[in-house]
């Protein structure tokens, strides 16, 4: 018996994994090297991202995970670009030195050829 409760108390903080998310608090750990900022691509998308930072690519940004790109402080060219697919954002951002510039990407349902980001810093 005790086993089985086990079990379903075990199942159950799954399932509250899986429902409330992983990256919940977006409270990012990244510490940009000195005299650097960086640019944090927050995706919470199905697809994997390319990211593209003053026309460069960049090592993609897997779904539902985030990535930091440390970069000298300034105003940069990002384009978001998914993977297998059509959607795309661009946009200037202020990289500010010693912060992350925060990149939140979701997708709008009913819309395939753009992503919803909100850009704010921490």
């Amino acid at each position: 018996m005790r086993r089985c409760f086990m079990c379903v108390a075990f199942a159950g903080c799954i399932a509250f994994s899986i429902a409330s998310g992983c990256d919940d608090d977006n409270n990012f750990n990244h510490n940009p090297p000195a005299g650097q900022g960086a640019i944090i691509v927050d995706n919470n998308t199905f697809n994997d991202i390319r990211v593209f930072i003053d026309g460069i690519e960049q090592t993609l940004t897997r779904e539902d995970h985030s990535r930091a790109y440390d970069t000298a402080p300034g105003l940069r060219r990002v384009v978001l670009d998914e993977t297998g697919g059509d959607r795309a954002w661009g946009g200037d951002v202020d990289v500010l030195e010693g912060r992350n510039t925060i990149l939140d990407v979701i997708t709008i349902p009913g819309n395939q050829l753009e992503y919803d980001v909100a850009v704010y810093f921490e």
